[in-house]
């Protein structure tokens, strides 16, 4: 039986939402259950749909993907979140990573998206 994980997708660009959407759901293994162009709508949208994995942009306007890593984390410790971002700045990285993200995806590098997914949930 094949375990198909949920997936929360925060970008600000419609367009960017929509081209990793269909990189997922042309998968058997993972689908988008919801999206969000800022990390407040992040925040909600999780509360609500309570994914397994959160794909979430850095930069976005309202709230950062950073600040909304750092809420999510201090609310659900054991949340799985993948950030992206199409700078892959060290501090970008660190700062991720230090603040509880599994994965650091730079956008440029997108076909690794699958294999980050599965090292995450593995």
């Amino acid at each position: 039986m094949i375990t198909i994980y949920s997936i929360l997708l925060v970008d600000d660009s419609s367009f960017m939402r929509k081209y990793i959407a269909n990189i997922l759901n042309d998968t058997k293994k993972y689908n988008v259950i919801a999206e969000a162009s800022n990390g407040r709508e992040a925040i909600l949208k999780f509360h609500s749909y309570k994914p397994d994995i959160v794909i979430m942009d850095v930069t976005m306007d309202e709230m950062d993907g950073i600040q909304a890593l750092k809420h999510l984390v201090r609310l659900y410790p054991g949340i799985k979140v993948i950030m992206c971002s199409s700078l892959g700045h060290h501090f970008y990285v660190d700062e991720c990573l230090k603040n509880g993200a599994k994965a650091f995806l730079v956008k440029s590098n997108l076909k690794e998206i699958l294999n980050v997914l599965d090292k995450v949930v593995a």
